[in-house]
């Protein structure tokens, strides 16, 4: 009888810890939320590849095969995708940020009309960006390539 009442105490115990630890865990993730970091500055969210950021992870894979040439050009893809997307950025999350701010102090919305218009039009030219990263890359990297790749 004894050895059954420790086991239950043992058990009790166990799933205390496991429902504070489950609790401790909710709770940091509740508060991690309240500080994400800024979206990243497209309209389309999570929907198109980052190729350029797959090819990385591929960079030296001897199954892609990727030459000289191709490493160079693609190099200079990223670069670019990269310095556009984060120079937007740089424009798009203050005024995001801004327009959230004075929106929650109840500006009206026809004050927050030509920002909000700015932020979609900035918004827009970075997924150009993305969207010219993807075709130029899928230019350059052969049906095979992609194929490992995507």
């Amino acid at each position: 009888m004894k050895k059954a009442f420790n086991m239950k105490t043992k058990l009790v115990s166990l799933l205390g810890s496991v429902a504070l630890v489950a609790t401790m865990a909710t709770v940091t993730l509740s508060a991690a939320q309240g500080r994400q970091a800024p979206a990243k500055p497209f309209l389309i969210q999570g929907q198109l590849p980052h190729l350029t950021m797959m090819v990385k992870i591929f960079w030296d894979d001897e199954d892609v095969a990727l030459t000289k040439a191709q490493k160079e050009k693609l190099m200079k893809i990223r670069l670019e995708t990269m310095g556009g997307a984060k120079a937007l950025g740089k424009e798009i999350n203050p005024l995001e940020a801004s327009i959230v701010q004075r929106s929650n102090e109840g500006v009206t919305p026809q004050s927050l009309a030509s920002d909000v218009t700015k932020l979609a039009s900035l918004r827009a030219k970075a997924t150009m960006i993305h969207l010219q990263c993807i075709y130029k890359t899928r230019a350059i990297l052969s049906k095979e390539q992609l194929e490992i790749i995507e």
